[in-house]
């Protein structure tokens, strides 16, 4: 008389069991290759131009630091560290807030590598009290005032 206990079948795993490790090996490997791809990306981002940034920002600190918006509007020169003479201009337009006004620092500077004379541009947005007519500040601060009223009123 046999048992159902001494009969021996064949061993091995069954298709569910094949099927789970196959799930979580997935997940596992899904994991891993995006963690490497996000590491590959970020030291990517690490290596800029870090001469050319350092140039950029002296010129934006001196550019920024020019309080008098005649004085500005001319543009200026500067020598930078790495790429000699730059020299930049600003354009601006002001913005519906007061005293915040949209700024593109213009530069021109030459490209150490090929050197050619190229030009880059950047949108900064400032607050400058200085640069506003009262006149105008007041009628835009009126205009700010009724618009948040209108929103709070529910209105717009």
């Amino acid at each position: 008389m046999t048992k159902e206990r001494d009969v021996v079948g064949p061993k091995g795993f069954t298709i569910v069991e094949v099927m789970l490790a196959l799930a979580l090996f997935s997940v596992a490997v899904t994991t891993f290759a995006a963690s490497y791809l996000n590491i590959i990306n970020a030291i990517a981002a690490i290596q800029v131009d870090q001469p050319f940034e350092q140039d950029m920002s002296m010129i934006r600190a001196e550019a920024f630091s020019v309080p008098d918006i005649e004085q500005l509007e001319e543009g200026g020169e500067v020598m930078t560290g790495h790429h000699g003479e730059a020299i930049w201009k600003v354009e601006y337009e002001s913005t519906l807030v007061a005293d915040l006004f949209r700024v593109w620092l213009k530069v021109e500077m030459e490209n150490r590598e090929t050197g050619q004379k190229e030009e880059f541009t950047e949108t900064h947005y400032l607050t400058r009290p200085t640069w506003s007519d009262p006149i105008e500040r007041e009628d835009l601060r009126a205009e700010t005032r009724d618009r948040l009223l209108a929103r709070q009123s529910g209105l717009e």
